[in-house]
């Protein structure tokens, strides 16, 4: 037999429990969309470069290419070097505004020809 004191103390763990795995769940999914913008920004810089390195092959201006590519897959060249065909950029993605703070994750990337040699 319960008590008047027991009563209700079900629906109170029961509310808890489900507090709890509400909260969980929002941090894994913020969790998620953190890895989804790393992967998304290193993703666009290795393209900035193979981008910047062909344009400059090409006769091309290859930091204007490589700005070009990063913007079209989310993400903004910070800095392009290019030595001779061989592109060095930087590309920086920003997350949305999560709780007050935004979360930016910079990528270096670097390609050359395949007739390069070192």
């Amino acid at each position: 037999m319960t008590s008047i004191r027991d009563r209700g103390a079900a629906t109170v763990m029961a509310a808890s429990v489900t507090v709890l795995l509400v909260i969980a769940a929002l941090l894994v999914t913020q969790v998620a969309g953190l890895v989804r913008l790393r992967h998304r920004v290193a993703a666009a810089a290795d393209l900035a470069a193979l981008a910047s390195s062909r344009a400059s092959i090409d006769g091309r201006d290859g930091c204007a290419a490589g700005r070009d590519v990063a913007h079209r897959n989310g993400a903004e060249l910070l800095t392009c070097r290019m030595d001779y065909d061989v592109a060095t950029v930087t590309g920086r993605a920003t997350s949305l505004t999560w709780w007050g703070h935004r979360w930016a994750f910079e990528q270096d990337a670097r390609a050359a020809p395949d007739f390069y040699l070192p």
